[in-house]
């Protein structure tokens, strides 16, 4: 899919995908972290405050003036994990140069992104002491809202307990007690070491003149002594020793019951697209097992849908319940479990998540977005396979693999989240 990867520094590539499909171009600045609680406050407000000002445009309503003159382009920040890694950035959207009447849209926008990044507005050295109290304010509320989002929560919760000893438990937020403490000073020397020392992955999808874009950033990267981390996806556990009751309290309406399992089967084992069947047929969609039967047939749950993790193997089990029916959920769900490691899954499930599965493949070509994100994630695996190639591989995935998943998968945590007001187990 990648047409041309271009190094323009050390540890710096450009990977340009050519399409003629859409009329838009896309730009994705992944800065690739070790995801550590030192670190991940300082990298989740960084795209924030480089999007907040710049020098030729000292202010929000000056960048939003200049990307309207630019026929309403969009600058956004990014944030989120993947293992042992966090990767911020920013994605951009343009309109392609042939719908803008000679005006070079791409270049002038790159224009506008290259100073975010490389010519932030600063006083004195550092960041703006306005702006920096203000990007924190903005991250402790998703910091709160996250907690507001009481399902969200509880996975969040999950996975920090079940990870515990691993990156991956760590929140790509960082906590509110570590904002709280970000200076200007501090936030500045950040950005200073992410520019010299974090790998940095940059996605162009589109129709456009590659070698203008790189012989642009290169001028920008020539400027800084660049002496990357080497950072590698985390090593995960594989299974879990023994299971783990969690119990938390909160003013909630609605139970959350979570069960977390370790599968033992990631991306860059060439496993996942067993897990990935399994996960279908089990509780990834409105016709798996999960849903059709603990939901829809034995009405114990508003919700139940499972979810996993290619990085690091992780499968979690989400259901919204009345508290009173957490553990006869909780054995419900386990009993579906019990079925897939029996075989006890009809031609017409298995075909129905095959097709599942297959129709979003090939929905990776349908925007900008998508390609680069499938691109992204597939070197972080090390791998260059395609949608066309996993298409292949889950045709060819019988139901004696998902079986053989099934019954190797560990119970690591269950996690309910309950009302105050309900009594202990």
């Amino acid at each position: 899919m990648i047409t041309k990867t271009i190094c323009i520094a050390n540890r710096v590539n450009i990977n340009y995908i050519h399409t003629s499909k859409f009329k838009t171009n896309r730009m994705v600045f992944n800065f690739i972290s070790p995801l550590t609680k030192e670190n991940a406050h300082f990298n989740a407000m960084l795209p924030l405050i480089m999007m907040r000002a710049t020098e030729s445009y000292p202010s929000i309503s000056a960048i939003n003036k200049r990307l309207q003159y630019l026929y309403s382009g969009d600058i956004s920040a990014t944030n989120t994990s993947f293992g042992g890694c966090q990767i911020f950035g920013m994605k951009v959207n343009m309109l392609n140069n042939k719908y803008t009447q000679g005006t070079d849209v791409t270049m002038e926008t790159l224009d506008l992104v290259c100073e975010m990044i490389f010519k932030p507005y600063t006083v004195n050295g550092v960041f703006d002491k306005e702006y920096t109290e203000s990007e924190k304010t903005n991250l402790i509320d998703t910091i709160k809202s996250e907690i507001n989002n009481k399902g969200r929560y509880a996975i969040k919760r999950t996975l920090a307990e079940m990870c515990k000893e691993e990156a991956f438990g760590t929140s790509i937020y960082g906590n509110m007690e570590e904002v709280e403490k970000i200076t200007s000073q501090s936030l500045y020397n950040a950005y200073k070491q992410a520019l010299s020392t974090y790998p940095i992955e940059i996605y162009v999808v589109g129709d456009c003149d590659v070698e203008s874009i790189a012989n642009k950033l290169k001028s920008y990267f020539d400027k800084i002594e660049r002496n990357p981390l080497t950072i590698e996806l985390a090593k995960t556990v594989s299974s879990a020793s023994e299971t783990k009751y969690v119990t938390d309290k909160e003013s909630v309406n609605q139970g959350k019951l979570v069960l977390g399992y370790r599968t033992g089967y990631r991306y860059e084992e060439n496993k996942y697209h067993i897990l990935q069947l399994f996960n279908e047929i089990f509780g990834g969609s409105p016709t798996s097992k999960l849903f059709v039967n603990v939901r829809e047939k034995m009405s114990l749950c508003y919700s139940c849908h499972s979810i996993i993790n290619q990085a690091n193997g992780i499968m979690l089990i989400s259901a919204g319940i009345d508290e009173k029916n957490n553990k006869i959920t909780e054995n419900a769900i386990i009993e579906q479990l019990e079925m897939i490691k029996q075989g006890k899954v009809s031609e017409e499930e298995l075909e129905s998540a095959k097709k599942s599965i297959i129709n979003g493949y090939m929905s990776v070509y349908d925007s900008p977005s998508s390609m680069a994100s499938w691109m992204f994630y597939r070197t972080l695996c090390g791998t260059k396979t395609t949608p066309a190639n996993e298409v292949e591989k889950i045709k060819n995935t019988t139901l004696e693999q998902v079986m053989m998943l099934a019954n190797r998968m560990t119970l690591d945590t269950v996690y309910l989240l309950k009302g105050k007001g309900g009594k202990d187990e």
